[in-house]
């Protein structure tokens, strides 16, 4: 099927955003980041307040050590346990980690239609990819594009960084027809940031409600039904 100009078929790559937009890893990371901190500092951190969507790792960090009175020079070693809890325990991840409805399926189409896909995320190289693996979405995501939360130091160094990994220096002429797909307002402004268009799916813990008016190109509450996907392809 040959989507009209400007539709996701069409694209020129697609950046997928992992944790509420490709999958959920029911929890398996998200304790593992609060037990990297315990076991660095030795205080567990308290999350009242604390807000991580669309964030990047090391940005989640310096919160987490920040509500138990610590400063970001226990970042490194907090992500550095957080890889290896993530590895030690990649039974408990793939239990638990589950594609969202409709994801495959929007992939495959990408697929037939000649798009790169890969992923721009917060989450740290290595744990993203242990994500990835679990879910069994390499391929169609080629890893080696993406951009990650060590990639850069803001969420639009990271996504930067996979545009370079795409299209060489010259992504700026790409950009106008490249899709970011997340979950979170934060995957909107950084698209916005760098000219890139962008999809948010309300298949996290955003709804549609408060995704919409916002600016992206297209809301979806998800890619599991006929409607939302017609949207997004064309």
């Amino acid at each position: 099927m040959t989507a009209p100009v400007g539709g996701l078929g069409a694209a020129s790559a697609v950046l997928w955003d992992i944790d509420g937009t490709l999958l959920t890893s029911g929890g398996v990371a998200a304790q593992a980041f609060l037990r990297a901190v315990e076991e660095v500092v030795g205080r567990r951190p308290v999350l009242d307040g604390l807000e991580f969507g669309g964030r990047i790792d090391p940005e989640i960090a310096t919160l987490l050590l920040a509500s138990i009175d610590h400063d970001d020079s226990h970042v490194p070693a907090v992500l550095k346990r957080l890889d290896e809890l993530v590895q030690a325990d990649l039974e408990a991840l793939h239990a638990h980690t589950r594609v969202l409805p409709g994801v495959t399926g929007v992939m495959a189409r990408l697929v037939d239609a000649g798009v790169p896909q890969t992923v721009v995320t917060g989450n740290i190289r290595s744990v993203a990819r242990a994500k990835l693996t679990a879910g069994e979405l390499i391929p169609p995501i080629d890893p080696e594009l993406g951009g990650y939360g060590d990639s850069g130091t803001t969420r639009v160094e990271v996504a930067r960084s996979s545009l370079v990994a795409v299209f060489g220096d010259d992504w700026a002429a790409h950009a106008d027809n490249c899709w970011i797909i997340g979950d979170t307002p934060r995957d909107l402004a950084c698209a916005q940031a760098l000219g890139l268009r962008c999809a948010l799916v309300a298949s996290g813990r955003t709804g549609v409600d408060a995704l919409s008016g916002l600016g992206a190109d297209v809301v979806l509450g998800g890619l599991g039904t006929t409607d939302d996907v017609a949207r997004l392809w064309g």
